[in-house]
């Protein structure tokens, strides 16, 4: 999965039902290279997956993945910044601030009228025994190109599955540089872990005003449905919680 010379499409199959709305295919079909690849029937055949043939995988190999599937695979951390990496024991440790999280406790505080000082929801991703990774640029002819450019202070917008089995877990991430220029990490590892910082400092500052559960219903939301980072969206999931909260208290 990891070697040179694999066209990006190769290493991240189509999920979306319209080949010009992939999610990866969209960020190099805007580059400044208008002439980039067109990917003709033969290709677009053979590695066109549909978005629910790709989360039914996922959810199939739920126990697999473990806490991980409330993070990866369905891009969760879309906007989220990675602050640290630490490779240790022969495993990867990304730190991210969780985007998703920290507009859902802004959205909180100010539809409650809260009034708390915020810490960084922090998340950390643990890739365990590695066995391949890379970080990768596009070239002219859409080529991966190794790049030693650091993965700190990127953004991290998309991700993807690529294999699973009892000992291996492919994973592509596209990740956007502090210089505008888009990257795809490729890992692949035996498992992965989560350190989430984030739900314990989330129980610590909202436990007293009933929404304590908020976190995890929004977390299941987050993987069931693509969700954008508009404040809208994220009142109307505090209301529809309200409104769960309430159906149980009449049960």
């Amino acid at each position: 999965m990891c070697e040179e010379k694999l066209k990006l499409y190769e290493v991240a199959p189509l999920l979306s039902p319209s080949i010009y709305e992939t999610i990866f295919y969209n960020q190099y079909q805007g580059r400044s290279d208008k002439n980039s690849i067109i990917l003709d029937d033969k290709i677009f055949n053979k590695f066109y997956i549909e978005e629910n043939i790709y989360r039914n995988f996922l959810f199939s190999n739920s126990n697999r993945l473990k806490n991980a599937f409330n993070y990866i695979g369905l891009s969760q951390m879309y906007g989220s910044l990675i602050t640290h990496t630490e490779i240790k024991d022969n495993s990867l440790y990304v730190t991210l601030v969780d985007a998703s999280i920290d507009i859902l406790a802004k959205s909180l505080m100010s539809y409650k009228d809260i009034k708390v000082d915020l810490e960084p929801f922090v998340v950390t991703i643990i890739f365990e025994n590695i066995l391949k990774y890379s970080n990768n640029i596009l070239d002219e002819n859409e080529l991966l190109i190794r790049t030693t450019d650091t993965i700190e202070n990127s953004i991290y917008t998309q991700d993807q599955v690529i294999y699973i089995d009892d000992k291996n877990i492919d994973i592509a991430i596209s990740l956007q540089s502090k210089d505008n220029i888009i990257n795809y990490f490729l890992i692949s590892v035996e498992n992965i872990n989560i350190i989430d910082n984030a739900r314990d400092l989330w129980m610590k500052i909202f436990c007293e005003d009933n929404f304590a559960m908020l976190y995890d219903y929004f977390i299941n939301i987050r993987k069931s449905s693509r969700l954008n980072l508009e404040d809208n969206i994220y009142i109307s999931i505090i209301k529809d919680y309200e409104k769960f909260m309430n159906d149980l208290d009449f049960l």
